[in-house]
């Protein structure tokens, strides 16, 4: 026989109903009464063709733009067309507003209100709502936008394949907008290609040694290459105003008329002199001080110093230099690890990461290069870092929709040849990268973390360094453990949201980006994945492996997209930009894959 509750007594009746008084005469005087209890007729409307989606909908006057985002994206995977691309499922988010009757105040301006908090609060709270008798019997027309303004198609054939190493390309790197390509060999030499046409620049040679590793300044206007030869090389753009081709591209008459002039260089050049200055490659000059290979290179973010960014270059000999590039000297040297420093990289907030075989992981002060603090949580070789900015500090103040470009060109348009104008682009610039950081930190809501990974098979996820709130920095937020193998590469997706492992163990992981808390495992790949490397709206992912192969990951199956074969050997780099991707490896080619 079930247990009877037993009904309450007289007193315990009047109390909750007293309490329920009170509580419901405190929701009346903030508006909030029957909040949850009411609801809205609501008709979606998109706000890019102004058509309508499904019918009108009752919704609870609670709902907000989490809930309204989720019924939005159902309602587009249940209208679309048989034919239509499966990436029309995947989720956006989206922002909405109410457009309202026209005011009698102002009868040829609609009425709109953004939703901030929920169709209550926003819409039937407001002034604007009262004004004009709007309640929860009308129905309203709610409108949503993509957040995500931009999405990036997949990769799906090979539209070129470069020969012009006599080596196997060991590196390569997209530049800050995309337009241009830098892939360094073992044949001492680094090209560059341009994108536009997919076809060669220049030839950079200098290196003695093979050359490990390529790094654009986020400006675009500098290229730094370092080599087996313990050497680092700076190549500068010959037209540091424009970026692209016509930065680093051939020469016009009238440049190679000016270089001469500041040479102090007089006397008619012959025709094939003239030729020879128009196509020369961009000059390069040598920093020397390291006495082994240099495994990394890292620019100073822009945010921080736009006019003259330094440069940081990691060695096997244990060191780490910061290099004043426009002095060409040493401004000082991190020499606290005891073994060869793997990987360098520069956050955006005054530190410079290092990771080494001496097992530890160390925070440096980037304005006088003092130890902040040491991370020895690792129990083998430290080989990979990354921070969750990574992708802007690499692009700077260059975005996907090329905001700043078009703007710098009207800048550059009026203000002609003067040279006031380089500390107006300057400041532009830096203000440009600037805004760009903080929104991918949330204005410091979302502080900048690290990753690392080790040959002891695991990646530690570190809090922020640099004005942290947590209050033990040096404590690991998660071990991520999970890979059988080496972790050689690890990669922030561009939002911040994901970390992708790459491991000798053939497979690629993807943990939470804030927590570190496992999320999928790709697997496909038959042999040792090198490289990994995210598209810009964080939705794909590409990996190069040592089974000849490019494989493209979709992020809401966790399955391969597209399986790119091609190259003919080991595949041992690979970048992703705009919808291109670029990889090289063992059979020395550069192979352009698009949509």
């Amino acid at each position: 026989m079930a247990t009877q509750v037993p009904i309450p007594s007289a007193k315990r009746q009047r109390l909750a109903a007293e309490a329920t008084a009170r509580e419901n005469e405190e929701l009346a005087s903030k508006g909030q009464l029957n909040a949850n209890m009411s609801s809205v007729l609501v008709q979606f409307q998109s706000g890019q063709d102004d058509s309508l989606l499904g019918t009108t909908l009752s919704l609870p006057a609670s709902a907000g733009q989490a809930e309204m985002s989720k019924l939005v994206n159902q309602l587009r995977q249940q209208l679309k067309k048989p034919d239509e691309d499966e990436e029309e499922d995947e989720e956006i988010p989206y922002t909405f507003h109410v457009l309202l009757a026209p005011s009698p105040e102002a009868p040829s301006q609609p009425t709109r209100i953004n939703i901030t908090d929920s169709l209550h609060e926003s819409v039937l709270q407001s002034a604007i709502a009262k004004r004009l008798g709007i309640s929860s019997e009308d129905s309203l027309t709610v409108v949503f936008e993509p957040q995500a303004v931009f999405r990036v198609r997949a990769v799906s054939r090979c539209s070129s394949t470069l020969s012009g190493h006599a080596s196997p390309i060991l590196c390569c790197a997209f530049s800050p907008t995309g337009q241009l390509l830098a892939t360094g060999a073992g044949d001492k030499t680094c090209r560059l290609w341009d994108m536009d046409s997919e076809t060669p620049l220049h030839t950079l040679q200098g290196h003695a040694g093979w050359v490990l590793c390529a790094e654009w300044e986020a400006r675009e206007r500098r290229l730094a290459t370092g080599g087996m030869d313990g050497q680092v090389y700076v190549w500068e753009a010959l037209d540091p105003r424009t970026t692209g081709r016509k930065a680093w591209g051939s020469r016009s008459g009238k440049q190679v008329d000016e270089a001469r002039a500041e040479r102090g260089e007089t006397g008619r050049m012959s025709v094939a002199e003239r030729r020879a200055a128009r196509h020369a490659s961009p000059p390069g000059y040598l920093l020397r001080g390291h006495t082994k290979w240099i495994t990394s290179l890292a620019w100073e973010p822009v945010h921080r110093n736009a006019r003259s960014p330094r440069l940081a270059s990691s060695s096997k000999d244990g060191t780490v230099r910061v290099w004043n590039v426009e002095r060409r000297q040493v401004d000082f040297v991190l020499g606290g690890h005891t073994a060869s420093v793997n990987m360098v990289r520069w956050g955006g907030e005054g530190a410079i990461y290092t990771v080494s075989s001496d097992r530890t992981v160390k925070v440096w002060n980037d304005q006088d290069g003092r130890l902040i603090r040491s991370l020895n949580d690792h129990a083998h070789w430290v080989n990979t870092v990354a921070i969750s900015t990574d992708y802007y500090l690499r692009t700077g103040p260059f975005d996907i929709q090329g905001e700043y470009l078009s703007a710098a060109a009207k800048r550059a348009q009026a203000r002609g040849e003067s040279a006031a104008g380089d500390d107006e682009e300057d400041r532009a610039c830096q203000s440009a990268a600037l805004a760009r950081y903080a929104k991918a930190t949330g204005n410091g809501a979302r502080p900048e973390l690290v990753v690392t990974g080790s040959d002891d098979q695991t990646l530690y996820l570190w809090p922020a360094q640099i004005g942290a709130s947590a209050g033990t920095p040096k404590k690991p937020l998660a071990r991520l453990t999970g890979h059988q193998k080496t972790v050689n590469h690890v990669c922030f997706s561009p939002d911040g949201r994901l970390i992708a492992s790459a491991s000798f163990d053939n497979s690629v992981k993807l943990w939470d980006g804030r927590t570190g808390k496992f999320v999928a495992n790709l697997r496909g790949h038959v042999a040792s994945v090198y490289r990994i490397a995210w598209s810009s709206d964080s939705r794909m992912l590409a990996s190069a492996s040592k089974d000849s192969t490019i494989k493209l990951w979709s992020l809401k199956t966790y399955k391969i997209k597209q399986d790119l074969p091609g190259h003919e050997d080991e595949v041992y780099c690979v970048d992703f930009v705009a919808d291109k991707v670029a990889s090289g490896g063992r059979d020395r080619t550069v192979k352009i894959w698009r949509h």
